[in-house]
């Protein structure tokens, strides 16, 4: 009785042990067998959220799994950042997030898993400021200091991230109002209660064709293939300027790697099925799809460079 015991416990034993070992790939080969949450940090129609509305239905159609996409908006997308840093990491909760929403105090509890695109911003007046190139606009700035609104989608945003660095490079002054998305933000810039602000090609391109909004540059640092006639903000003369906004996919912290890698490389065709890549060229954005290590180098550099400038500029770092 005793030995027919101790082959059973034996026989447990290996079989936990087989399942530990095939565990990783089993749970990759298994994702994902139910409804997946997809956090977008910001309020609808915004860049965040019409490129996770994009990926979200193409990765449903893939998977045969709902995609949910959860828009939890505040301070600049660290609120729903911070709810999926938090959240299980068992790859049901993922995050399309922005520049602004992973920052300094949330970076080391995410797990980047693909870079979607790095658009250039564009400088956005209000159609009714009389300036037509960013020499003229600069002049402009400069006879009424502090007297110009520029709108952002929320303190430590890429859009207001890049009006600073501009206002440190050119000598000027406007004032920053923050808004909760971006959406709302561009509506009041083409109502104008503000008349400038440094925004996404997805979230204003149709404006800018239907001339409710007038661009001026892009803030690349060499001419968008996607904006040719477009001059740089430093090609129209402010020496240095380069911002580049970015939106990518990203989970908590502990996400099986397996799982990870299934993500990133779904996400990859995605972005290069035709339909797919058109639809997002024709909103000003170039599809990307990097591998998780490269998105975490893109990541490291792009905090390391704003959280420097916020600190020079005196602009408290989000938490």
């Amino acid at each position: 009785m005793r030995h027919d015991l101790l082959n059973w416990r034996c026989a447990l034993l290996l079989a936990i042990a087989c399942l530990a070992i095939a565990s990783p790939a089993q749970a990759a080969d298994a994702y994902p067998s139910r409804s997946i949450t997809m956090v977008v940090p910001f309020p609808p129609g915004g860049g965040a959220d019409i490129l996770g509305r994009v990926i979200g239905q193409r990765l449903s159609e893939i998977w045969h799994q709902p995609i949910v996409v959860d828009n939890r908006s505040g301070a600049a997308g660290i609120v729903g950042a911070n709810a999926v840093a938090k959240s299980k990491p068992d790859g049901y909760t993922l995050l399309m997030a922005a520049s602004g929403a992973v920052v300094a105090s949330n970076i080391k509890n995410l797990a980047p898993i693909s870079l979607v695109t790095a658009p250039p911003y564009m400088l956005l007046l209000n159609a009714q400021v009389p300036v037509s190139s960013t020499k003229e606009f600069i002049a402009y700035i400069k006879a009424r200091p502090g007297k110009l609104n520029f709108a952002s989608s929320g303190v430590g945003s890429a859009s207001h991230l890049a009006a600073e660095l501009f206002m440190g490079l050119t000598g000027t002054k406007m004032t920053h109002v923050p808004y909760k998305g971006i959406g709302q933000a561009v509506s009041d810039l083409i109502g104008g209660q503000v008349e400038v602000m440094f925004g996404p090609p997805p979230a204003v391109l149709k404006h800018i064709q239907a001339k409710t909004l007038k661009a001026l540059a892009v803030t690349s640092s060499q001419r968008s293939s996607l904006f040719p006639d477009y001059p740089t903000v430093a090609e129209a003369g402010v020496a240095g300027y380069e911002a580049v906004g970015w939106y990518g996919l990203l989970g908590p912290v502990g996400m099986p790697k397996e799982i990870i890698v299934k993500i990133s490389t779904e996400v990859a065709r995605i972005l290069q099925v035709p339909v797919v890549n058109e639809r997002l060229t024709a909103i000003g954005s170039t599809p990307v799809g990097s591998s998780p290590e490269e998105f975490a180098r893109f990541l490291n550099d792009d905090s390391a460079k704003w959280t420097s400038l916020m600190t020079k500029a005196g602009i408290p770092i989000p938490q």
